[in-house]
């Protein structure tokens, strides 16, 4: 990610500038203990699977990662020139860290690790994301995931 010292004055001011949704209300779910928790990952690293159609800048969709996927079948779409994709190239744990939740849940830190993880593309406006939240929401309900690790990137 770049630092707001190394961007030109204008990129600086529209980020400091930019407007933020603000939401009526937040949920807020008191933190259960690690060991009953059921966790899936949600990226906002704009991951896609080897030859599957690119995702297009500023889509709310997102994707679905079978834990037994491959790492090395899964490549970050994120365009902006102001990211580095260093870490995910050395590591994709960086951001995708889905063999080191399954390290947790052998470990029985957690009780499981979801048999699915997610992706949607970064730099998307948030008033977009409403259906595919609420779709992701349901499919993590019916596969009794009570955990999601947000992974900002």
């Amino acid at each position: 990610m770049a630092r707001p010292e190394h961007m030109t004055q204008a990129q600086r001011q529209g980020l400091e500038t930019l407007d933020c949704p603000v939401f009526d209300n937040a949920a807020f779910v008191p933190p259960r203990p690690l060991e009953q928790c059921r966790v899936a990952l949600i990226s906002s690293a704009g991951l896609m699977k080897r030859k599957e159609e690119n995702i297009p800048g500023g889509s709310a969709d997102y994707r679905t990662f079978e834990s037994k996927w491959p790492d090395r079948d899964i490549l970050m779409n994120h365009i902006s020139v102001n990211f580095d994709r260093t870490a995910f190239a050395e590591d994709i744990n960086s951001v995708f860290p889905r063999a080191l939740l399954k390290e947790l849940a052998e470990e029985k830190v957690i009780a499981e690790a979801a048999k699915n993880h997610y992706a949607f593309m970064g730099a998307t406006a948030p008033e977009k994301f409403r259906e595919s939240v609420e779709q992701l929401a349901n499919e993590l309900k019916s596969a009794d995931i009570n955990t999601a690790c947000l992974l900002p990137v």
